[in-house]
């Protein structure tokens, strides 16, 4: 009986000590399981965090992508802004020259026919004024006459109707020919001219000043304000 009782009391330890083992692990665990349990409870918690992190990450690195992207338009937009400043800048410059090159042409150009035109009216005024001075010159002779053939007629037939026609008609054609600008040069009385006179013959006369023209063999006249013909003039002293 002795060593039956000493057996059971000996599982009885045996046992007791196994159940405070049981219970140390049991307390030491309990942590782990509890922490166990609210991994377990919120599963949605750690997945949503997981995400979280994760979209962040991703945003994060699309940001630095769309990032460097830009950088990289903008690097090479630059240079295309510049050249295309520059070509329009050459092609401003294209037409500013061309203006300038054509407004040049037009002023040259004005220029040009302006002075043709003055040229013209000049070369016709001188055509016209040469053939208006050879028509007087070829008329001169013909009032010669008449002035040659009125100075030889006496008083009593400057009183005929025949003769007094005759000087109506010299004096209609002088005033003509003043109209049209042929007007006689003074000789008689003035001093020599040889810018108008053509002197023919010299003589010495006290009565008179030095170089005087004192009598007058052909009349003279002048054509506005150039000489038609010198007048043909005796000279005194």
């Amino acid at each position: 009986m002795g060593k039956e009782d000493k057996r059971k009391r000996a599982a009885s330890a045996a046992e007791a000590e196994v159940e405070e083992t049981v219970d140390m692990f049991r307390d030491e665990s309990a942590p782990d399981k509890e922490t166990e349990a609210s991994q377990e409870d919120n599963p949605i918690d750690e997945t949503m965090t997981e995400s979280a992190g994760e979209a962040a990450s991703e945003v994060d690195v699309s940001e630095e992508a769309d990032t460097s992207e830009n950088a990289e338009a903008e690097a090479g937009e630059e240079p295309e802004t510049g050249s295309g400043d520059r070509k329009k800048a050459a092609k401003k410059d294209k037409k500013d020259e061309k203006i300038a090159e054509l407004s040049d042409k037009l002023l040259r150009q004005q220029a040009e026919f302006i002075n043709f035109r003055n040229r013209t009216e000049k070369e016709k005024a001188q055509m016209f004024e040469v053939g208006a001075r050879s028509a007087f010159e070829k008329i001169l002779p013909v009032i010669d006459n008449f002035e040659r053939g009125l100075a030889t007629l006496s008083e009593e037939e400057k009183a005929q109707p025949f003769a007094s026609g005759i000087d109506k008609t010299y004096r209609q054609l002088m005033t003509a020919l003043n109209e049209a600008g042929v007007t006689p040069i003074e000789a008689v009385g003035q001093p020599f001219d040889p810018d108008l006179h053509n002197a023919v013959m010299h003589v010495e006369d006290e009565t008179v000043g030095e170089n005087i023209v004192v009598e007058e063999f052909q009349k003279g006249y002048r054509y506005r304000d150039s000489v038609l013909r010198h007048s043909m003039v005796k000279v005194a002293n």
